[in-house]
């Protein structure tokens, strides 16, 4: 019985690292060598009628996405492209 409860929590913290997501900066993100695969505008219900670009970059089997409000994608400021929170990689 203890072998199936240790293989049962080993199994659980293997998955909960390969579906481990992190937030990164978008500098931080290209200087890792992660390429642009998209930009894409969104407005609507799903961004609560907010302009917003979401973009999606990759480098091997690792993506990340991150979403920036439309003024702020246009100036690309540092303080913006340094911020953490903008993108999650996975």
């Amino acid at each position: 019985m203890k072998i199936v409860i240790a293989l049962a929590a080993a199994s659980f913290a293997f998955a909960a690292t390969a579906n481990a997501q992190e937030q990164q900066s978008f500098k931080t993100i290209i200087g890792k060598g992660y390429e642009i695969k998209s930009v894409t505008f969104a407005k609507g219900e799903a961004t609560e009628n907010r302009e917003v670009f979401v973009v999606t970059l990759q480098k091997e089997k690792s993506v990340a996405v991150c979403y920036f409000a439309a003024a702020t994608w246009i100036s690309l400021s540092n303080p913006i492209l340094e911020d953490a929170r903008r993108c999650d990689v996975r």
